[in-house]
């Protein structure tokens, strides 16, 4: 189930790997990602999670705000954590609720893609320090969400393979139009 309307609100609350009560919420006024990632050792999720922390401390001045989801426990999670800080929100999504309820899905082809086409990418990921785990959720395919000011779904993006996330360009451009509608004031213009 692909959620393919956007303008859609999708709110949800959840606890975050320190069981910190999150909710979308909570960054009202700022555009989102919410990405989601199969588990917090596997190599394409390393890489990707270093990207968007090479461009979170800009994204965030730029009012973007960052959210990943990992299908590991919060004890899994927050091992890698300790080893790698992150500094935006990451929730530990175990028994993949929020997956079912973004319509994140699962594909043996989708794995066995990035393995054959995107092997430069899992060397990067093991470079940066990724580890295999023994994560049960291994043919869950990426998928990346944007949502604007007010919480409302305008972008949804489904991987092809398990590699597979929005380009981090369309994360910028999304960034610049949200900047766009800032009024001189600093306050964001009405959608």
């Amino acid at each position: 189930m692909r959620i393919t309307t956007p303008n859609q609100n999708m709110g949800f609350s959840a606890k975050d790997i320190y069981d910190n009560h999150f909710s979308l919420k909570k960054f009202r006024g700022k555009r989102v990602l919410l990405a989601f990632f199969r588990d917090a050792a596997c190599p394409f999720c390393h890489l990707r999670v270093y990207e968007i922390t090479q461009n979170y401390h800009k994204w965030q001045k730029q009012n973007l705000e960052v959210v990943a989801v990992f299908s590991d426990t919060k004890e899994q999670v927050k091992r890698f954590v300790t080893q790698h800080p992150r500094p935006f929100t990451i929730l530990a999504d175990p028994n993949l609720k929020l997956y079912n309820h973004f319509g994140v899905e699962t594909s043996g082809a989708a794995l066995l893609k990035a393995l054959l086409f995107k092997l430069p990418r899992i060397v990067r990921g093991f470079f940066l320090g990724a580890k295999p785990s023994n994560n049960p959720h291994v043919t869950l395919v990426p998928a990346d969400f944007l949502f604007n000011e007010a919480g409302v779904l305008e972008h949804a993006w489904y991987g092809n393979n398990t590699s597979d996330h929005l380009p981090l360009a369309d994360i910028q451009q999304y960034v610049n139009e949200g900047r766009s509608r800032i009024s001189l004031s600093g306050k964001p213009v009405s959608a």
